[in-house]
């Protein structure tokens, strides 16, 4: 398809684009679609991230509908429009503003700003799957242990000492692994699969399958498979998780040791404490236990960059 009018939504807490002000990024973004179409009519807007679903909402009813409403973040924005997206008419695309961007990446969106702006207005519609737990999609991946205890420590520092994501990890994770918190869980699925009693430093659940080859971060090469992703560390000490986090990055996911892996489409996670803290596309917030986790297959509708065609 070719995109003839598009809205993009520019998270307002989200980096910027050569460190431009918010109005130099939305110029640069509006100039983008403009030279990679000149046909193409291109609105963009700031959002507060606490109106970004509305916003979606309005525009999406109001008409002239837009071919796609265009969210300009990282995941954290992607999640935050996949919630009111899901299940839903809406068509979303991305432009990876964020740190890390993996949905983006995932979807082959490229990094660069006019070559993004090009992908998506010469792209294809796809339905790509989402998960969700107890209720709250997620669009890559939800974690229980280590990670968000991390990512809480990580906002801490950056608020206190005013630093950026990337600064701030390094402080987060050595507190982390002096403190080394582990959960004893139970994981029950569908056909008998159950893990009973793990004692844990970390749960991932992915939407979809994560693969990693040799030296390179963890990827996935479907996003409609219908299925959850499961990884739990069984790693009790810090020596064996950094052991496994090094077989992981030396020798791909394959490699890796002290790690129980399930591909299943729900999965229920009973914890011995009152309520766990679960990361959400890098987002944290407390569930009480049990968390129900499942794939919603389809349930998202995205622009994304045309796909080669089959030989």
């Amino acid at each position: 398809m070719t995109v003839r009018r598009v809205v993009v939504y520019v998270n307002a807490a989200a980096g910027s684009v050569d460190g431009a002000d918010p109005a130099g990024t939305s110029h640069r973004i509006a100039a983008a679609f403009t030279t990679a179409s000149p046909d193409v009519e291109v609105r963009v807007e700031t959002v507060d991230p606490s109106r970004l679903q509305d916003r979606i909402r309005e525009v999406w009813t109001a008409g002239p509908r837009p071919d796609a409403v265009v969210v300009a973040g990282g995941d954290g924005t992607v999640n935050n429009a996949a919630q009111v997206a899901a299940d839903s008419d809406i068509v979303i695309g991305v432009l990876p503003l964020g740190t890390f961007d993996h949905f983006a990446g995932d979807l082959g969106v490229p990094g660069d700003l006019e070559a993004a702006a090009a992908a998506l207005v010469d792209g294809e519609i796809r339905r790509v799957d989402v998960a969700e737990v107890n209720g709250r999609v997620f669009v890559n991946n939800s974690l229980v242990g280590l990670y968000p205890r991390l990512v809480s420590i990580r906002d801490e520092v950056m608020v206190g000492r005013g630093w950026g994501k990337v600064r701030a990890v390094p402080v987060a994770a050595a507190r982390v692994l002096g403190s080394f918190p582990t959960h004893r869980l139970d994981l029950t699925g569908p056909d008998g699969f159950g893990l009973s009693g793990l004692h844990t430093p970390m749960l991932f659940v992915g939407n979809g399958v994560y693969e990693s080859a040799p030296g390179r971060p963890p990827t996935r090469s479907r996003l409609d498979a219908g299925v959850l992703g499961i990884e739990v560390a069984r790693a009790a000490s810090r020596r064996r998780l950094v052991r496994a986090a090094v077989h992981t990055l030396v020798r791909g996911a394959s490699g890796a040791t002290d790690v129980e892996r399930a591909t299943l489409e729900t999965v229920e996670v009973h914890g011995r404490a009152a309520r766990l803290q679960v990361a959400i596309d890098g987002e944290i917030d407390w569930f009480v236990p049990p968390l129900c986790y499942r794939t919603r297959p389809g349930a998202l509708l995205v622009l994304a960059p045309r796909r080669p065609a089959s030989p």
